[in-house]
């Protein structure tokens, strides 16, 4: 499940992604997304953290206060990752930060390594 508003992003989420077996969800905002996340429990969730209206954040709040679904990792995707936004994420539920701009590669390591089931 990807939260994100910029439509660029969005192609390179979906050419990176599309040759992996995971159903992927694209909603352009937090409110979106949110509604999205609740309909389908998706495995991960990944956030663009500025985005209008219900920013990353937000999202990664209303998740994590809904028993229903506060267990999905959020995985923040930020231009910044200095100590400070890294923290901050923390606050809000990351379990992980993806730094922007990043590669398909880096994508698919990032999906993979909460996807992939052991066992």
């Amino acid at each position: 499940m990807f939260c994100e508003d910029d439509v660029m992003i969005q192609k390179l989420i979906r050419a990176a992604l599309r040759s992996l077996a995971h159903e992927i969800h694209l909603a352009p905002d937090g409110a979106s997304g949110l509604r999205l996340i609740r309909k389908e429990h998706p495995d991960v969730i990944f956030s663009d953290v500025s985005m209008p209206g219900m920013d990353g954040y937000q999202l990664g709040d209303a998740v994590k206060a809904d028993p229903t679904i506060s267990h999905i990792p959020i995985v923040f995707m930020t231009a910044s990752v200095q100590r400070a936004q890294v923290e901050e994420a923390s606050r809000h539920g990351a379990a992980g930060v993806l730094a922007k701009p990043f590669t398909m590669a880096d994508l698919r390591a990032r999906v993979d390594e909460f996807t992939t089931k052991t066992g």
